[in-house]
């Protein structure tokens, strides 16, 4: 029968943060394995997925640790508005959740990215799914699944009281950047009672031939939560509250003034005859967000400043049985999300675009589950998903008079506007995901997965909604103003996935292939709305195309003896439209991740090079701007005195880019901010230079 005891797998600790997969294997005498020594916080994961830990490094950024993820990467537009990215997919292709929420931006161009709301320093664990993910992953999985576990401690072990927390600092010299966090937990057997906090602040990042400008960031976030269990159900209730203020996103035509609000949780997981689970969660978001673009730039020809919202709440139930050789899930899950943008100009109040008013989200979802045994060394993964997914949108308003085209008044807006608020804005799709995994357990040391997916997306209020040419485009950061298409049609993808997972006692070696075929992808290209060409020339418009992508990605690690390792992780994808000779946009180059690491119980050195190749596959409909390849290097350090009672004591210390290279990257959007003299307009942001940083953690 297939293995049932979970194999803990080692591989390489990346930029500071270790990082642990996980496989199956069966405990018995002679395929016994013994493995590098690991510590793994939270829960263990199921095969296929990768869960980063945070340690000590010099970043308090949740969405850097996709760095650390064979296939996965970050859209940066600012120092704090890092979107995901997994094999060329990013932004809501992505699903995102976190305690269970799936976060919603309130800025419409995604300057609160839902990784931005719970730094590191409160992160236990982030999950990434390798390859196809699951339907009970999430409603509209297209791109992948990640999951952000915040820091909640443990139960005690008896009614005696138990009190656990970390508290960590850290400083970076590229940015004059400074971060304080505290995590206390009182519990015991039944009961537990937490309380954290996080404060983070830094100037504008230096890079080897100026300052990038203007990427000053300032967050506040805290944590609040109880627990309750008993021998068959646990009950948790949460909240977790973001207060970002002054921060800047020089590829964004605004900065952030301030983003605030909090997600409240609730979470149930229960036992009953002792076989059948059932989970509950349940959360609400009303988030506030505030941008403009002269606080941080100055008082230019044209001031704005934009008002944004977003209010919902979001369920999930699900009930686990036994069936034939393994366990059959099945859940309902949903969410229901109202935005709003108004945009002004504080010193004119006869200004105003109300480009999204009282849009509405909904979504409902059905999904069914199996995963078991089907012959010797065989498991395999069925599910099977309905999505319904109801768009709305309220009329829209626009001060027409202050649209000028070579100074004369132009009424294309007020055209715009009357065919928007005349049109059918009403939308319903029907979404259908299938997935099916195999996986043969060759050897105890080596198994084989091959799947096969289709996964679905219905359109984002901006592709669908944006009635007037605005950027505000869920941060794609190219520059350009485009309009939506009301009835535009879902995207269908079809996915094929090949890998293995190869562990002897001191080698790991996980490579993957993939290939995806996506119909009706969703792009911008050039319009040929006259009303939306009188105000921009060169608007694109959303609208379906056909696309595909391919690539691999892997990760290895080799202990060379007790003390010493070495490990990596590589990279690549092509995504290109399939009607024209095009490529997609801003899709990561080949890069790679190479580490050796010295360890013992008191201290861990590293030496890591980091490598992007060019790439000059850009999107031309885009007017992507190709990138040169680079090479940087970083040491890192951290020091673990054994000090009685303070074992949990640790200093961590390094230095990225130890040769200060200057270089853009391709991931980056294009600069939007005038006073960025050392980035032309357009030009891809650079990476940060030269970083001496410390941290000072004590875990208890």
């Amino acid at each position: 029968m297939l293995r049932n005891k979970f194999l803990l797998i080692p591989v390489s600790f990346y930029l500071g943060f270790s990082t642990t997969a996980f496989s199956e294997d069966e405990a018995t005498p002679e395929n016994e394995v013994t493995l590098t020594e690991i510590v793994v916080v939270g829960e263990i994961i199921k095969p296929g997925v990768v869960g980063i830990m945070p340690t000590q490094g010099g970043i308090n950024d949740a969405a850097a640790l996709l760095r650390q993820v064979p296939g996965a990467n970050i859209n940066s537009n600012g120092p704090l508005s890092g979107i995901a990215q997994y094999r060329g997919l990013f932004g809501d292709r992505i699903n995102v959740s976190s305690d269970g929420a799936n976060y919603k931006s309130a800025c419409a161009n995604a300057m609160d990215a839902p990784l931005s709301h719970v730094p590191t320093s409160l992160t236990e664990v982030l999950k990434i799914e390798r390859g196809i993910a699951s339907v009970s992953s999430g409603i509209e999985t297209l791109g992948g699944s990640i999951v952000q576990e915040t820091r909640k401690g443990e139960f005690a072990g008896s009614e005696k009281t138990l009190i656990e927390g970390k508290a960590s600092s850290g400083y970076n010299s590229v940015n004059d950047g400074r971060y304080a966090s505290v995590f206390i937990n009182a519990a015991n057997q039944n009961h537990k009672l937490r309380v954290g906090g996080s404060h983070e602040k830094g100037n504008s990042f230096e890079w080897a031939e100026g300052t990038n400008i203007d990427t000053r960031h300032e967050r506040n976030a805290s944590t609040f939560g109880y627990g309750f269990q008993t021998d068959d159900h646990e009950f948790d209730v949460g909240y977790n509250y973001n207060d970002t203020l002054l921060s800047g996103t020089p590829s964004l035509p605004m900065d952030i003034i301030y983003s605030r609000g909090g997600v409240p949780t609730f979470n149930y997981i229960g036992n009953f005859a002792d076989q059948y689970e059932v989970t509950a969660k349940l959360q609400y978001q009303d988030i506030k967000h505030r941008m403009d673009n002269f606080t941080l730039r100055g008082i230019g020809l044209k001031t704005r400043q934009s008002d944004n919202t977003a209010r919902g709440f979001g369920y999930k139930f699900t009930l686990a049985i036994p069936y034939l050789d393994g366990e059959l899930l099945m859940g309902l899950d949903g969410d229901n999300i109202e935005h709003d943008a108004l945009i002004t100009d504080p010193f004119n109040g006869q200004f105003r675009i109300n480009n999204f008013n009282d849009v509405n989200r909904d979504r409902y979802g059905f999904f069914t589950e199996w995963e078991g045994d089907v012959a010797d060394n065989w498991g395999l993964e069925l599910g099977g998903r309905i999505n319904w997914v109801r768009m709305q949108a309220g009329d829209v308003f626009a001060s027409t008079s202050k649209f000028t085209s070579g100074g004369t008044p132009i009424n294309a807006p007020a055209k715009l506007q009357t065919a928007f608020n005349n049109s059918d804005r009403d939308e319903d799709n029907v979404n259908v995901d299938l997935v099916a995994i195999g996986r043969y357990f060759l050897s105890p040391t080596l198994d084989v997965e091959i799947g096969f997916a289709r996964k679905t997306r219905s359109p984002t209020y901006q592709e669908r909604y944006i009635w007037v040419p605005l950027t505000a485009t869920g941060g794609l950061a190219d520059g350009r103003n485009y309009i939506g298409t009301t009835n535009l049609d879902p995207e269908v993808s079809y996915q094929a996935e090949l890998g293995f997972d190869w562990q002897e006692d001191a080698f790991y070696f996980a490579p993957r292939v993939f290939y995806r075929y996506v119909e009706d992808y969703i792009q911008g290209t050039p319009t040929t709305n006259n009303a939306a060409l009188a105000i921009d020339p060169n608007t694109l418009q959303f609208t379906n195309v056909d696309a595909y992508l391919y690539g691999f990605d892997a990760e290895a690690e080799y202990q060379l003896n007790d003390t010493w390792k070495v490990g990596g992780i590589v990279s690549y994808v092509r995504g290109k439209r399939d009607d024209t000779d095009d490529d997609l946009y801003r899709i990561a180059p080949l890069n790679t991740t190479m580490k050796l690491t010295y360890e013992t119980d008191i201290w861990m050195t590293s030496a890591e090079v980091v490598a992007y190749s060019r790439q000059n596959k850009v999107s031309s409909f885009n007017n992507e701007v190709p990138t040169s390849g680079y090479t940087t290097f970083n040491f890192r350090g951290q020091y673990r005195p054994q000090l009685q009672n303070m074992d949990g004591l640790e200093i961590g210390f390094g230095i990225e880019n130890i040769f200060d290279k200057g270089y853009r990257v391709h991931l980056n959007g294009l600069n939007r901010n005038p006073l960025n003299e050392d980035t032309a307009i357009g030009e891809h942001l650079p990476g940060n230079g030269r970083n001496y940083y410390v941290t000072l953690s004590y875990d208890w």
